[in-house]
């Protein structure tokens, strides 16, 4: 006969497979918390015997190494056969310590043991941190201090990260943020630090967890909800450029490509002699066709942008099917009052001594766990003026009142990138297609084509 032993703590085990043991398994005890079925199992076996004995690891029979060696030993007094599939132990195979070699693997196996017992406590100090929505262990990020049960603001230094995020916020550039730190505060910071900070939940009053877990309003925050969409956006819009594109000053960079070749196109200054004036032109970069990719004069191109959008924008998005934001904010917003209403069921029964300390701290936890997600998913939503927003950009003062960065946020916002093409194989006549992102909706519309002269 076979059977299996199987200990989980709910605070940091998760349940696991019927298959994991590999073979056919006569009866398994299950314990959770406590150790009250290791109990059951050895008076069973007392009346019953089996043969082999099947657990995950040895550090399951106990909290200590004393604890685990009583165990084993009584099974094994009762001619069981303890197998161990994490450290590959068998009772047959130290049953008598025949050489050093054989001693030597089991000073090894008990090491191993020891060491899983520390981990197991270690994180369930951490989770009882998490239960306990507590910081986890560590230096507090820059701009807080640790208080008592929460992160707490640091005077001396908030200051200087909340002008930080406005300076990104203003002008979209991380690379100018980290310059302008290290100009105004003498304060240098790596470019991955500065990413790090803008992504960092502390900073939205939330914390977040080396399991990337994230409890939500735990303390308070440096830049608001309304903020943080707008950083995650501005991200995002970054990441569908190259790197050395991203923060560049010009509304185009990274947006434009050869509709044939697929060839990028970088911008380049170039100056005269005779006139004080510079000149800007988008050239390609990596152009692989037959017929080499020519060059546009980046203003003319720009304005022909411009007149693009502010001539489909309005249209194409009465076509697209988007649900409303405002709906889909109302059921959100009623999912989280009814978590929060099972939230204070739960500490009143708690009070009721109905429910443990435990359960009700991992249930808590879990609620809470869930209010975030729906939280993150409400500022992912997007704007519910998105008709007056299409009416502002189908103005093209709007566009020319802009600064450089203004308009390189609100292209990248709207459009994935900017197709050029050369229109039977005229090399001054070329067609121009918008493809716009509508990434809440996972949704691309391309334009129809738009001629451009050079």
């Amino acid at each position: 006969m076979i059977i299996a032993y199987i200990y989980i703590d709910p605070i940091i085990d998760k349940i696991p497979s019927d298959f994991l043991w590999g073979c056919e398994i006569n009866k398994v005890y299950q314990d959770i918390s406590d150790r009250k079925q290791l109990k059951k199992l050895m008076k069973d076996c007392h009346v019953n015997s089996a043969n082999y004995l099947l657990i995950r690891s040895l550090s399951e029979f106990g909290d200590t190494l004393s604890e685990i060696n009583q165990i084993m030993a009584k099974i094994e007094d009762l001619n069981i056969e303890i197998v161990a599939i994490e450290e590959d132990y068998n009772t047959n195979k130290f049953k008598i310590i025949k050489d050093s070699k054989t001693k030597e693997k089991l000073i090894i196996l008990w090491e191993e043991i020891r060491k899983k017992i520390y981990h197991r406590k270690l994180l369930k100090s951490h989770s009882h941190n998490r239960l306990n929505t507590l910081p986890p262990p560590g230096k507090a990020p820059f701009g807080y201090l640790k208080g008592k049960d929460s992160y707490i603001i640091n005077r001396a230094t908030s200051p200087i990260i909340r002008d930080f995020f406005d300076r990104f916020l203003l002008y979209s550039s991380v690379s100018d943020s980290v310059r302008y730190l290290e100009r105004k505060y003498n304060k240098k910071i790596a470019l991955s630090t500065a990413i790090h900070w803008l992504k960092n939940p502390i900073y939205r009053g939330d914390l977040s967890y080396k399991n990337q877990e994230i409890i939500t309003d735990t303390h308070t925050a440096i830049i608001s909800r309304e903020e943080a969409a707008q950083i995650d956006r501005i991200l995002k819009s970054h990441s569908l450029v190259k790197s050395r594109s991203a923060s560049a000053n010009y509304a185009l960079a990274g947006l434009v490509r050869c509709r044939i070749c697929q060839s990028p196109f970088r911008i380049t200054k170039v100056t005269n002699k005779r006139y004080p004036e510079k000149y800007l032109y988008l050239i390609p970069s990596e152009c692989q066709g037959d017929a080499s990719c020519k060059s546009f004069k980046y203003h003319l191109f720009l304005d022909n942008v411009i007149n693009q959008i502010c001539k489909d924008f309005s249209l194409l998005i009465k076509q697209i099917n988007v649900p409303s934001p405002n709906l889909t904010k109302h059921k959100i917003e009623k999912t989280i009052l009814e978590k929060e209403a099972i939230l204070s069921k739960i500490q009143q029964l708690r009070i009721e001594d109905i429910l443990d300390e435990e359960t009700t701290y991992l249930r808590s936890y879990t609620l809470n766990l869930e209010i975030a997600t729906l939280k993150q998913q409400m500022t992912q939503l997007p704007p519910d003026n998105l008709n007056i927003i299409a009416s502002t950009l189908s103005n093209p003062q709007f566009w020319y009142d802009l600064s450089p960065s203004e308009c390189r946020f609100y292209l990248r916002e709207f459009i994935k990138k900017i197709d050029v093409m050369p229109i039977d194989n005229n090399i001054n006549n070329y067609d121009i297609t918008l493809n716009f992102v509508f990434s809440n909706y996972d949704k691309t519309i391309e334009t129809k084509s738009n001629k451009f002269k050079n």
